[in-house]
């Protein structure tokens, strides 16, 4: 590929801003832009109808913090087929309690948010197995700095409003990749921070939503090349930190390449494509080095003169292991300090990928937060937040 080709090429890779990868038809050299996938429809028992715990005793479908009895824990490593947890008799998060065991005010178990940034507050979750990546699923409350960016709508989720992901740097700043919000209106957007399973409300806690006051992009932001792809969400009102919602860590360097670091995002969901993800994704990516990410890359159609720039990074390139669509501005972590802690530092924003997500081999290529770690943490310092 020439030099010519490979500036209009990243021109369209990075022009939608509710994606974040492309496929490139052989034949015509010009790219398909993915739609985002239709939204998986709702099924299972409605809460208050009727379900059966024992053979001899009825019940009702209830949220967990309604009922007196222990809930179970899911097991994320199985097929994830969530809608039927109880004997495919209530839906996700639901129990089917006993008529005598119903409460008569909820009882929300002790969520504390932790001391500190880049705490991940496992403690509060509802998986069998804590901390477990075999599923490609994140726990409730496991990283509490995540925020789904949305289309002004009426509150309910719908996969069709789903912008990207962002990162709570301070109760009233979200970062998030300039893509995704350099051609909106800051009252056409809201941030929802404390989302877990995004088809239902049966979570421990609720989510919180906040309208965005400002946009503030990277003045040198180029959509052409995807340079400098950031962008700071400045809040109407500042969030209510919570066991589920708190702060992340910014990285002021990357750690070295190999190290085992974490994707997440509700956006095309790996275990059944037609469909975004509806409970948060965990998808653990190690660090690419540049030169072996310029060496793999230059095999694909960006072509033999394709380099990362300054303030890009890569990370995976291991099949089916992948952000994908719809993860656009989602953050990047790796874990740092004493291991028992669980504890990260963002180093990273989904930015773009190429062809199918999950190929073998190809890197995806993330904003690299640590160059640009300055120009954010003076910008909040500007502002007094």
């Amino acid at each position: 590929m020439g030099l010519h080709v490979l500036p209009i090429l990243m021109a369209l890779l990075v022009s939608c801003t509710a994606q974040r990868r492309f496929t490139v038809n052989p034949q015509t050299n010009t790219i398909p832009w993915r739609q985002q996938p239709m939204p998986q429809q709702k099924t299972g028992t409605s809460n208050g109808e009727s379900c059966f715990p024992t053979d001899q005793q009825e019940g009702v479908c209830v949220k967990y913090t309604m009922c007196m009895d222990e809930p179970p824990k899911i097991d994320a490593t199985r097929a994830f087929v969530y809608r039927s947890q109880d004997t495919s008799q209530c839906p996700f998060l639901q129990i089917c309690c006993p008529r005598n065991r119903i409460r008569t005010t909820p009882v929300v178990p002790p969520i504390n948010p932790t001391t500190g940034c880049g705490y991940s507050n496992i403690g509060a979750g509802v998986f069998r197995q804590t901390g477990t990546t075999a599923s490609g699923r994140a726990d409730f409350a496991e990283f509490p700095w995540m925020v789904a960016l949305l289309k002004k709508t009426d509150g309910v989720w719908n996969d069709k409003d789903y912008i990207g992901g962002g990162t709570l740097i301070s109760p009233s700043v979200v970062l998030t990749a300039a893509h995704k919000v350099d051609s909106l209106r800051p009252n056409q957007l809201k941030c929802r921070a404390g989302e877990w399973e995004t088809q239902n409300e049966n979570e421990y806690l609720p989510y919180q939503e906040r309208d965005v006051d400002r946009i503030n992009t990277h003045l040198e932001f180029a959509r052409l090349d995807a340079h400098y792809d950031a962008a700071l969400l400045f809040l109407v009102t500042p969030f209510t930190i919570q066991g589920h919602i708190n702060l992340a860590c910014l990285a002021s360097t990357l750690p070295p390449p190999g190290t085992v670091c974490y994707g997440m995002g509700w956006g095309k969901d790996f275990t059944n494509s037609q469909y975004n993800a509806h409970v948060l994704k965990k998808i653990p990516l190690p660090l690419v080095d540049k030169a072996d990410c310029e060496r793999m890359l230059r095999k694909t159609i960006l072509g033999p003169q394709y380099t990362v720039h300054r303030t890009l990074t890569c990370a995976g390139g291991y099949a089916n292991v992948d952000t994908c669509m719809g993860d656009g501005g989602a953050p990047l972590v790796c874990p740092i300090g004493d291991p028992s802690e669980t504890r990260y530092m963002v180093v990273g924003m989904t930015a773009y990928g190429l062809d199918r997500c999950g190929i073998d081999g190809v890197p995806g290529v993330y904003v690299n937060v640590p160059k640009l770690y300055r120009w954010i943490t003076s910008q909040v310092d500007v502002a007094q937040i």
